[in-house]
């Protein structure tokens, strides 16, 4: 997937579409929140609050039963 004759900006667009084709609702919470790290690079507290948004989506999804 990670291509070096690409920018960073066309390699996350690739692992974007690639999320989104695993699981889009994953995939939307991911960069959804991914600009605090981006903007803020990985130091503790971007990661924290990176860590923190993502765990509140996550948390806000709905749960689907299984079937027995």
């Amino acid at each position: 997937m990670f291509d070096a004759k690409k920018s960073f900006e066309e390699n996350l667009a690739a692992y974007k579409a690639a999320c989104e084709g695993i699981d889009a609702d994953c995939a939307k919470i991911l960069f959804d929140n991914i600009a605090v790290l981006l903007e803020h690079g990985a130091d503790r507290d971007a990661r924290t609050l990176f860590n923190t948004e993502v765990k509140k989506a996550l948390e806000a999804l709905p749960v689907v039963e299984e079937a027995e």
